[in-house]
């Protein structure tokens, strides 16, 4: 798993090649809730990137266990990186990231991965929107996870059919001070927010689909709400 995070995140926090990070994890949610950091109630976990320091807690399965680890440590290494420059980054960017590297933990595909093909025009917000909007601002579970998928999704598109150096040098932009469309077309040629839907909407009729399934998702698909990290999300799970 760290492995994973260095060969990710280590453009952007260098130091963790040397210096070790301190994870704490309590044994039970009420040893967590009741513990010296005192955490929001709705929180899985929380980062302390001035202290190095991540603090989660034992839900007797590991691998949930390692997607909120592997959460919260994108957080510490990401938000050190802005706070370098006294910045902190666009929220769907951080939580993209974030979940993101939640994924690498699975070695045969996570949840987000396997929902993303399968995520429909009209859940998506337009990228207009979409790059200014406020996590808070969302009042329902679904939406929630509807833009976290959206997140992944970007995130995705940005980092992989492109090259590392063009996200870092995105990231960079960003941090110093470059509104995210002036990012966008510097570092992608991307002229806003239309633009970005048609080239994103394109990768993603590439993107590639659990064997087996063809078109939409249907009924054979099970929706069910799962919590991967501070958030519910659907998991577009297993054919019945």
């Amino acid at each position: 798993m760290f492995s994973a995070m260095r060969l990710n995140m280590a453009m952007f926090a260098p130091w963790m090649a040397a210096e070790k990070s301190k994870i704490y994890i309590y044994g039970s949610r009420s040893s967590y809730l009741a513990g010296e950091f005192a955490p929001p109630k709705w929180s899985k976990g929380l980062a302390y990137p001035d202290r190095k320091i991540v603090v989660v807690y034992d839900t007797g399965d590991i691998v949930k266990l390692k997607a909120v680890l592997a959460h919260e440590l994108s957080h510490l290494y990401f938000e050190g990186y802005f706070a370098e420059k006294f910045k902190y980054p666009p929220q769907w960017l951080n939580e993209g990231l974030a979940v993101y590297l939640e994924d690498i933990v699975f070695t045969e595909g996570g949840l987000w991965r396997r929902a993303l093909p399968y995520f429909n025009a009209e859940r998506r917000l337009p990228f207009d929107d979409f790059f200014g909007i406020k996590l808070e601002s969302l009042k329902t579970d679904a939406r929630i996870s509807d833009w976290y998928l959206q997140s992944f999704g970007v995130v995705s598109y940005l980092y992989r059919p492109h090259t590392r150096l063009q996200f870092k040098n995105f990231c960079e932009a960003l941090r110093g001070g470059d509104a995210v469309e002036t990012a966008l077309w510097k570092n992608y040629r991307i002229s806003g927010g239309k633009d970005f839907s048609l080239k994103w909407e394109t990768w993603l009729a590439g993107y590639a689909r659990p064997a087996g399934s063809q078109g939409q998702a249907s009924s054979a698909f099970v929706f069910k709400p799962v919590t991967m990290s501070s958030f519910p999300f659907t998991d577009f799970g297993a054919k019945k």
